[in-house]
């Protein structure tokens, strides 16, 4: 080979990796704009207004409404999107199964119970949501994940975003507790008003990840529902009894409550089933029922019960799930002494689908409807024998192989049957 020609080589090969390292600046200098652009918040607390310990006058005017004119509610729970890049790869079999299920059930509302993004773009995510739910003029609402501003959005971006949407019944809510996204949705019978107030959804931030409590987030922990958020609760259904007294409501936030766990061992041992005798030792003594769907998720750290013969241990990932955690209040407790909130719903364990009534109270995990997330990922390189990267191993009860899809909630509003649910998991052929 000539001089000449191995010269030519090389400066090709040089123009090759210049032109790739440059590509790879520019798309980190993008990266970081957008991220100083949209990471900003505030210096001063903002919200919609400050709680002031309760102080602050109730008012139904400071929460987003919703007006039915039927004898029941039609909640349709959306549970883990995950949306990665919008209308890139399979991102595009999430919205089509969410397209497909709206158009079938019609739900009054929507709801988003965290998680909407997974992703290093999620400005361009939530708008491509946000565009898709306002195309259908479906109205929903969104509680906060612990992946939803992780990355290149500040939850300031991503509450003002929500605000120019039309069928989006969000609000940012108090500036002086915890969280962003605190907030009632009002459901009223015909039109607006006190007297016709017929039932709500609770809507509550549960965090992301302890790093004030330094936690590492190897440990699988995650934050926590505080307890001046629960001060907010006792004023808000305070309130909504004084419009009217017999007036119901659902709770719906991401990170499930240690009750989830509780209730998945006690009805183990119901249906003679054996649990660690240290579990078994504390759970309270509560009745259990209706209990249905399964516990499949990986715990990660494997020192929990392990689930029948398949080597695979229960992850129920629980708020504040790590010692020495502080401000820890319980969740379920409020809820029992509200004698208002009847059934609680999240999402954040994709592969948990447990359903049923515990001490009273209903406690769901949404069915995840994200494609783009496991246990579905394609060709994994890594944790090849975790759940997390096995879908055949993601089965219900009868051993059959559990499909992504959606959660739909019945509110029964009739004064014969007010407050009568119907939970139902659709899975995506469903809709097909």
């Amino acid at each position: 080979m000539s001089k000449v020609k191995s010269k030519k080589r090389r400066v090709i090969a040089w123009s090759i990796v210049g032109g790739i390292f440059a590509v790879i600046l520019i798309l980190v200098a993008v990266f970081g704009i957008r991220a100083a652009v949209h990471k900003k918040e505030p210096a001063e607390p903002w919200g919609s207004y400050a709680f002031d310990d309760g102080n602050k006058q109730f008012d139904l005017d400071l929460f987003p409404s919703l007006v039915v004119e039927d004898d029941s509610l039609k909640i349709m729970q959306i549970a883990d999107p995950q949306i990665k890049f919008g209308s890139f790869t399979r991102d595009r079999k999430t919205m089509d199964l969410l397209d497909r299920a709206i158009a079938k059930e019609q739900p009054d509302i929507c709801v988003v119970t965290g998680d909407l993004t997974l992703s290093v773009f999620t400005y361009d995510a939530f708008r491509y949501f946000c565009d898709f739910m306002e195309q259908r003029q479906q109205y929903w609402t969104f509680v906060f994940g612990n992946h939803d501003s992780q990355f290149d959005c500040s939850k300031y971006t991503i509450c003002e975003m929500l605000k120019q949407y039309r069928y989006c019944l969000f609000d940012v809510g108090p500036s002086d507790i915890h969280g962003k996204g605190n907030f009632l949705v009002n459901i009223f019978r015909d039109s607006k008003s006190a007297e016709n107030l017929q039932y709500s959804l609770v809507c509550l931030d549960s965090g992301m990840y302890p790093e004030a409590e330094n936690v590492p987030l190897t440990d699988w922990v995650y934050d926590w529902i505080r307890q001046d958020q629960m001060d907010w609760y006792n004023w808000a259904v305070k309130g909504l009894k004084q419009c009217n007294p017999d007036v119901q409501s659902s709770m719906f936030f991401h990170i499930p409550i240690k009750q989830f766990a509780d209730m998945y061992y006690i009805h183990e041992l119901s249906v003679g089933n054996s649990v660690p005798q240290q579990v078994a030792d504390k759970l309270p003594d509560v009745t259990v029922s209706d209990v249905k769907g399964v516990v499949r998720e990986s715990d990660k750290k494997e020192s929990e019960f392990v689930y029948g013969d398949d080597g695979y241990t229960v992850g129920i990932f629980y708020q504040g799930n790590a010692e020495g955690v502080t401000d820890h209040p319980d969740v379920f407790e409020y809820i029992k002494q509200s004698d208002c909130t009847k059934a609680l719903f999240c999402g954040h364990d994709h592969v948990n689908n447990l359903k049923g009534y515990f001490d009273g109270i209903y406690l769901g995990y949404g069915l995840c409807c994200g494609y783009h997330t496991y246990p579905f990922f394609n060709n994994p390189l890594i944790l090849k024998d975790k759940v997390l990267y096995n879908a055949k191993l993601w089965t219900d009860e009868n051993g059959n192989q559990m499909e992504k899809g959606v959660t739909v909630i019945e509110v029964d509003l009739s004064s014969a049957a007010y407050g009568a649910l119907t939970v139902t998991d659709r899975a995506d052929s469903y809709y097909k």
